[in-house]
């Protein structure tokens, strides 16, 4: 992380820490989506609007009465930003964001402190850096108890995934592709920030990157893929789930010939990536489990039953935890 976000994050948490600055906001604008979702497990009240429409799937674990909140834009993707005579007319006085890049927290900072906005912000991208966000979130929007409950968990979760891979030699890890877009010719580079993730559950992504693109999403051409050749794929997009395994072209990768296509779950975001949240404490369990079986047996219903309960409120039936691993929805 660089100097200036590492200031500016010290700057904010010193701002809105102070004792008189305990915060009972209502209201909050949440820059990105990983911002946004991160203030609604805390507490939904907090949501002042979402960054874009909710899709049909999400909408089965959020509560109706939030569905309708405002669409205030935000920053994600390639050049998304939110439209800046929305926001000024929203009224919204606080702003919460969990910066990622350099360029990105100078362009968020700049434009939410021009319309007027208290700028709170933590490291949070990490995943060591999820516990102590969720107790700096607990203590600024007075809700100690929720957020001290969610660090405990993030603080578990990880400790019991490196105990169980710490010591993985590279030649015992499995080579993984990450099939992102549409038609799967897209993938997480090797050396990127949201490769943690994989690397933490025993695993390395296949697709290598230049210099200076680690954090885009790089198209792959099939013959590429077919160089790689992973021992598994994770796929992104639920349509291209239901080709692969059929597809004549699909099926000359070993991966797919021996059965090792597994769909992200996204009940009710993404567990991995796009956007990478908290929701990586499910996401690298349930990877993990699928990898090394042997050195991280789990009973991933189980545990995304008390995940569901604690982050959403949700006691999910049978059913319903079977279907977060089936490729459902579209986009």
């Amino acid at each position: 992380m660089s100097l200036f976000v590492r200031s500016l994050i010290l700057v904010a948490v010193i701002m809105v820490t102070a004792p008189a600055g305990i915060l009972e906001a209502r209201g909050v604008y949440g820059a990105t989506p990983s911002s946004n979702f991160t203030l609604y497990v805390l507490d939904p009240e907090l949501l002042a609007g979402w960054n874009t429409p909710l899709r049909d799937y999400e909408k089965k674990f959020i509560p109706a009465k939030y569905h309708a909140l405002p669409i205030l834009g935000g920053w994600y993707g390639e050049g998304f930003v939110p439209n800046r005579e929305v926001l000024l007319g929203s009224g919204i006085k606080k702003a919460f964001y969990l910066p990622m890049r350099t360029t990105d927290s100078r362009s968020i900072t700049e434009t939410l402190t021009k319309l007027g906005m208290e700028i709170i912000t933590f490291s949070g991208y990490g995943m060591s850096d999820l516990a102590p966000c969720f107790r700096n979130m607990g203590q600024v929007f007075n809700r100690k108890e929720r957020g001290e409950a969610l660090a405990a968990y993030a603080e578990t979760t990880l400790a019991q995934v490196r105990s169980a891979m710490g010591n993985l030699p590279p030649e015992k890890r499995v080579r993984v592709y990450v099939a992102l877009e549409a038609d799967g010719l897209a993938s997480v580079c090797r050396s990127s920030e949201r490769a943690e993730v994989f690397e933490m559950a025993g695993a390395v992504s296949v697709h290598k990157c230049p210099p200076g693109a680690e954090e885009s999403f790089l198209r792959v051409t099939f013959e590429q893929l077919m160089t790689y050749d992973p021992e598994v794929i994770l796929v992104y997009h639920p349509n291209i789930m239901r080709i692969i395994p059929s597809h004549s072209r699909w099926r000359q990768l070993s991966a797919v010939r021996q059965g090792r296509v597994y769909f992200i779950p996204r009940g009710p975001f993404s567990w991995l990536e796009r956007p990478a949240t908290y929701m990586r404490l499910i996401g690298v369990q349930w990877l993990a489990g699928i990898l090394h079986p042997d050195l991280y047996p789990v009973d991933i219903k189980a545990k995304s039953k008390e995940f569901m309960k604690l982050f959403f409120n949700l006691d999910l039936t049978e059913k319903q935890i079977g279907e977060l691993f089936e490729p459902y929805g579209t986009f």
